[in-house]
């Protein structure tokens, strides 16, 4: 009897779901977002607790607040107070209503991006994102061979692709796509121990990717042997002012302390010498397409992309490392990386806009004075995260009334005004339309 009353129960809330949702597609209308957080051990245990306005230092790492839709932490979309309803669900049961007819049409019953804010206090792993028929492949044949979604050896959570925009909030650096050529050609030569790769290399891109993937399908004592004179010779560059390399040395060391363990060397090491270091300021931008190695080694951004969570390793993790999976998405092209800097919106000095070719997304910065209004009529679905300051946000006879961290959501062509009750810096992630 006690099972029957709970599936009875069940239903009930279900139908009084069904009924919220039946309501909202009626008359869409801004909503406040309530968002989970992913807490990964390279976390940092202040930036978005204090955002949160939670207690800081936290207990444990505050890694990623994770807006958006994506079933593995979707935020859940407050209709009625007390009234919850997982993102993607009320997305899928009227995606018109949300999306707006063109982005439905052109993605279905999903919200095509996924908007963070990302606080690293320590380096992610070296990593690359498949494209879409990658993805496609590499889901379908892990679940043909049966790998639990949850398994940690499984690289595809999902059939999708991972385009992502990085826009820094304090400094912030990186490892973002091979260097130039020569600059390899070169950083390599400072290195007697590294003669036999540098060997390889003969001014091409096929020569680079030969070294690269030789290097990390070597068994781990032959890592060991390469890198052990690498880091020692490092040690010495790292002290000296002089050296133009110094900064990149002590990055080098700084990993080998956090990711090496007994008595071994992470291969994702040398992965210092090959890319490109980068020290973001707050309000520059990276865009990484798919293929393109990198790593976040610490600070905090806003992290914008396609709705995904796929990841290929390469080193720096105690996670699951397939070199094959990594080598069959890595996508070569030495170059210096372009250095993204935001474009004031045509006619709304307020607003700054981050461009990006990516079809599922658009970044917008939104930084009103205490007492200015914004109106907005978004034609895609619009989320929010409130970064500082407070607002109002005022459409169809709803107002929400946000602090920082709060986070909303605005469906497309609801007409809305945000005012700010006191100075504020919005973030805003739609669809490019």
């Amino acid at each position: 009897m006690a099972s029957a009353n709970g599936n009875g129960g069940a239903a009930a809330a279900g139908r009084a779901l069904d009924r919220l949702v039946d309501a909202y597609a009626r008359k869409p209308r801004p909503v406040a977002l309530h968002c989970g957080v992913q807490h990964y051990g390279w976390g940092d245990k202040s930036f978005i607790p204090r955002l949160l306005g939670a207690p800081t230092p936290a207990e444990r790492p505050f890694a990623e607040l994770w807006i958006g839709a994506h079933p593995d932490l979707p935020a859940s979309a407050r209709l009625e107070p007390g009234h919850l309803v997982p993102l993607n669900r009320l997305i899928a049961s009227i995606p018109e209503a949300v999306l707006g007819p063109r982005t439905a049409a052109a993605f279905g019953d999903e919200l095509p991006f996924l908007l963070k804010v990302l606080a690293a206090a320590t380096p992610l792993s070296i990593q690359a994102h498949p494209n879409r028929a990658e993805a496609e492949r590499g889901f379908a044949r892990e679940e043909q061979l049966g790998i639990p979604p949850d398994d940690p050896k499984r690289n595809y959570r999902d059939c999708n692709h991972k385009p992502e925009l990085l826009v820094a909030l304090t400094d912030f650096h990186a490892l973002r796509g091979f260097r130039p050529l020569e600059e390899i050609a070169a950083e390599l030569a400072r290195y007697p121990a590294l003669a036999g790769l540098a060997g390889q290399l003969d001014g091409s891109v096929a020569a680079l990717r030969r070294l690269y993937a030789d290097f990390m399908r070597l068994p781990q004592a032959d890592v060991d042997t390469v890198l052990a004179p690498v880091l020692a010779q490092s040690r010495g560059r790292a002290d000296d002012a002089g050296d133009p390399g110094r900064e990149r040395c002590r990055w080098l060391l700084d990993a080998d302390e956090l990711f090496s363990a007994g008595g071994h060397h992470d291969r994702g090491l040398l992965s210092f010498l090959l890319l490109n270091l980068l020290h973001l300021r707050p309000g520059e931008a990276i865009y990484l397409p798919a293929g393109e190695l990198h790593s976040y080694l610490k600070g905090v951004g806003l992290e914008l992309m396609a709705s995904s969570n796929n990841v290929l390793r390469g080193g720096l993790t105690d996670k699951h490392i397939d070199v094959t999976a990594l080598l069959e998405v890595l996508h070569i092209d030495p170059h210096d990386p372009e250095i993204i800097r935001p474009d004031r919106w045509p006619g709304q000095a307020d607003i700054l806009a981050y461009n990006s070719p990516a079809a599922e997304f658009a970044l917008r910065r939104l930084q009103l004075r205490s007492g200015d209004t914004h109106a907005l009529t978004p034609r895609a679905v619009m989320l929010g995260v409130l970064l500082d300051g407070e607002v109002n946000i005022a459409g169809a006879d709803t107002t929400l009334a946000l602090g920082s961290g709060g986070c909303f959501l605005v469906p497309a062509g609801c007409a809305s005004a945000i005012r700010a009750d006191r100075d504020a810096d919005l973030a805003l992630a739609t669809v490019p339309v």
